[in-house]
């Protein structure tokens, strides 16, 4: 193989994490008696019949990736598992998946092959492969994981930053009338979780003091001044230490304003406020033990003098 030849072939599997597909090493101009010579001599190392491994080249999950995407074509994307393990949406990226066009004849073993009536979506390329972005790999995850999975996948896109409620919702909407299920399943999980539709702070507010009212709880106080010269406002004081907060996802949903709360939320214990934090999941979906909580810690609050 002429040098500048094996330049060529040695920067693709660098790329690649070792990987070649045959199809590439043929657009480069290296023969099938040279592919198959190295292979007889150990240099390299057949990966099915569309893929080669450089000999000795250490296995791991992105090299699979690259495998399966590779066998796959140039018209697959990675997605489902692999694509929101690149994302660090999932802590593993389980077998490798890859979506390709409806009527492709792809069929490759120890592969995930999905099809799509939809490929119009521009893919974005993470550690060099072209992948589903964020939203739709959101979108494909809840066809194949469980409810709880698919909430911590949200979660980690979330506080990632990743995606937004705003964005995902845009998403949905945008797709959803296609028939696609996945983002039926996706809007059901953002409800469930709570972040569809947060309604302002205000509104929050009066839903928890219905609740109150209803179980004949009263506060002693809202909008109560706190902290050192009063610097925080804490939204409920239902006795002398006993302090409530509710929080809608809306206002309380970025790393820094979560961090920023839970700052404010220690010095006000440390303070020896005793303080109770609820969602609007939490006030609307649960608002028994809401209260059962509130009672136990008044309760606790007597007992102790």
């Amino acid at each position: 193989m002429h040098p500048k030849l094996w330049q060529e072939v040695q920067l693709r599997l660098k790329q690649q994490h070792g990987m070649v597909s045959r199809a590439q090493l043929v657009a480069l101009g290296v023969g099938e008696a040279d592919v198959r010579a190295r292979i007889a001599r150990g240099e390299w190392e057949s990966v099915g019949r569309r893929v080669v491994r450089a000999g000795g080249a250490p296995g791991t999950p992105i090299q699979a990736i690259w495998a399966a995407y590779l066998a796959a074509g140039p018209e697959a994307v990675v997605s489902h598992g692999s694509a929101a393990w690149l994302w660090r949406l999932v802590p593993s990226p389980g077998m490798p998946a890859v979506t390709v066009p409806v009527g492709a004849s792809t069929r490759l073993a120890g592969v995930a092959v999905h099809r799509s009536r939809c490929m119009c979506y521009h893919p974005v390329l993470r550690a060099g492969l072209p992948c589903t972005d964020p939203m739709r790999t959101l979108e494909d995850l809840a066809l194949v994981l469980a409810p709880s999975e698919l909430d911590e996948a949200i979660d980690r896109g979330l506080s990632s930053a990743l995606v937004s409620v705003r964005t995902l919702e845009a998403h949905i909407d945008a797709t959803g009338g296609r028939g696609r299920s996945g983002a039926a399943r996706l809007l059901a999980a953002l409800r469930r979780r709570g972040f569809v539709s947060a309604p302002p702070a205000s509104v929050l507010e009066g839903r928890f003091v219905r609740l109150l009212a209803a179980a004949r709880l009263h506060p002693v106080g809202v909008e109560v001044e706190a902290g050192p010269d009063g610097c925080y406002r804490i939204d409920f004081q239902l006795s002398p230490i006993l302090f409530v907060e509710v929080d809608g996802y809306a206002y309380h949903h970025s790393p820094e304003q979560k961090a920023g709360d839970e700052r404010r939320r220690n010095r006000l214990r440390l303070e020896g406020r005793m303080l109770l934090v609820y969602s609007w999941r939490d006030v609307v979906g649960d608002g028994a033990r809401v209260v059962n909580e509130i009672r136990q810690a008044l309760a606790a609050e007597r007992a102790a003098g």
